[in-house]
């Protein structure tokens, strides 16, 4: 039997590929919602198994009508690109089932409507990331406080390219500085952060509020283009 889907998200892209990728893996949709009050109606209605949101409806944030989705016996798949701290642990809180990133391939959305279907909880590796970083803050703040005074401006620079998802060569073009520099802040940055992964380092400078997803760019206008690799301090 297909899995039921309700689809309640801005973006006509990710609306027709879920229509298009789930009718090749027997995840059928039956129903589209643009507002909050559309959402519970159609959930009343069609009682589908799954349902996608997005964090902001035509008529609010979701989580104003989470209950009401939830008490239907759906499951709650977040599909956005708002990462912050808060909002993604206040979704899981009030019962969302998972959370991925609007970049996610066609078959990694399928997998994950298939796996809160059946159960279980899922989220992309960097909101991962940042509710593990969040949970550790909230248990020790102390411990967990955000290493933002460790990193000098041009590290902020790399992190925040890094986390428009950039590789190396292009982190090195938008700077005006070498790969090889380019290593050098990234090797300082994982130190710093404690981590060992461009994923992981995003996700913990999200979690600590280090860069904003999506933010436009603005390098540090008290260095030169080419700082050097390794600033003092």
């Amino acid at each position: 039997m297909p899995i039921s889907l309700v689809i309640a998200h801005r973006s006509a892209f990710i609306r027709d590929v879920l229509r298009r990728k789930g009718s090749y893996r027997d995840v059928a949709t039956v129903g589209e919602a643009e507002s909050g009050a559309q959402l519970v109606e159609l959930c009343e209605g069609q009682r589908p198994a799954v349902v996608c949101v997005d964090t902001e409806l035509q008529d609010g944030p979701v989580e104003g009508v989470l209950r009401a989705v939830l008490a239907t016996g759906a499951k709650v798949l977040v599909i956005s690109d708002d990462l912050s701290p808060e909002r993604l642990t206040h979704l899981l809180a009030r019962g969302a089932s998972g959370h991925l990133l609007q970049d996610a391939s066609p078959d990694q959305v399928i997998d994950a409507i298939e796996a809160v279907a059946a159960g279980r909880c899922v989220l992309g590796p960097l909101a991962a990331t940042v509710v593990v970083e969040q949970w550790r803050r909230l248990r020790d703040p102390g411990e967990s406080a955000a290493p933002r005074d460790a990193l000098t401006p041009r590290e902020h620079d790399v992190l925040a390219a890094m986390a428009d998802g950039l590789v190396v060569k292009a982190i090195g073009k938008r700077l005006g500085i070498s790969v090889k520099t380019v290593e050098a802040h990234k090797v300082r940055i994982f130190a710093k952060l404690g981590v060992r992964s461009q994923a992981h380092a995003v996700g913990v400078a999200i979690a600590h509020g280090l860069v904003k997803p999506g933010a436009t760019f603005q390098p540090a206008a008290h260095l030169p283009a080419g700082g050097p690799a390794f600033e003092p301090g």
